[in-house]
């Protein structure tokens, strides 16, 4: 990172007093795997974000630091993907490289859930966020006594939840997500995971998903999202809803 920082600096991206702490771009891996393990990064393995990056930069990244894959232009603070009905599409934008990332999460059910994603187009989350998602999920479903029926994954994203409840035992699981190119990406991981049949896949609004009467609703929004008219209508067409 301090090689990166100063190529930053020589570019003057940044100012010649910048530091690693409050100057740095955001470094993310192309793998990520739920442990307590230290992840280290090798050659080709880290992905860069940063608002500020340029083509010029880009290159110079990928030229001089072995362990740079991909370099993109973008803030971290802003949503990436479809933020809901109303929203466009947003992504950040590759400079140079390939932007593929793999993340592979333990379960409770003695299973990994793989999935592969691409950073540009699709939200910031590591192997260890969705592992925490997945344990919250399992808790409800124990405490809940819920084992099977049909189940509403209404904002799916890359489909680790609703994989999750085809694996826990549920006989039919509705993926559904507004943004298109999540779908294209939900199918992707589906086929990864050795999921065959027992699911539905719509690309709606979860307000105007026409679903009918289910067991199960799970709901993942992305954070700070008025959820209000999305729970009246869980709580309407389904028996139970939970709120990861």
């Amino acid at each position: 990172m301090s090689h990166i920082l100063k190529i930053m600096i020589e570019c003057e991206i940044v100012p010649d007093k910048a530091t690693l702490r409050r100057n740095s771009p955001v470094p993310l891996s192309d793998f990520y795997f739920s442990s307590l393990n230290p992840q280290f990064i090798q050659e080709n393995t880290l992905i860069l974000l940063h608002p500020d990056f340029t083509e010029e930069v880009a290159l110079k990244l990928a030229d001089e630091v072995p362990e740079v894959k991909c370099v993109l232009r973008g803030s971290p603070q802003n949503v990436v993907g479809k933020l809901d009905r109303d929203s466009q599409i947003n992504h950040f934008e590759i400079l140079v490289g390939d932007d593929t990332q793999i993340n592979v999460m333990r379960t409770l059910l003695g299973e990994k859930i793989v999935l592969v994603k691409n950073q540009s187009r699709h939200h910031i989350e590591v192997a260890m966020t969705t592992e925490d998602k997945l344990v919250r999920l399992h808790n409800y479903l124990k405490n809940n006594d819920i084992k099977k029926g049909t189940a509403i994954d209404a904002m799916c994203g890359l489909g680790a939840l609703g994989i999750y409840l085809l694996k826990f035992g549920f006989e039919k699981v509705i993926f559904n997500d507004a943004n298109p190119e999540m779908i294209e990406a939900l199918k992707n991981n589906l086929d990864i995971n050795g999921i065959k049949n027992g699911f539905e896949i719509h690309n709606d609004a979860f307000e105007d998903l026409d679903a009918g009467h289910v067991d199960l609703c799970v709901i993942d929004a992305f954070p700070g999202v008025d959820i209000s008219e999305i729970k009246e209508k869980a709580e309407k067409i389904a028996d139970n809803v939970v709120i990861i």
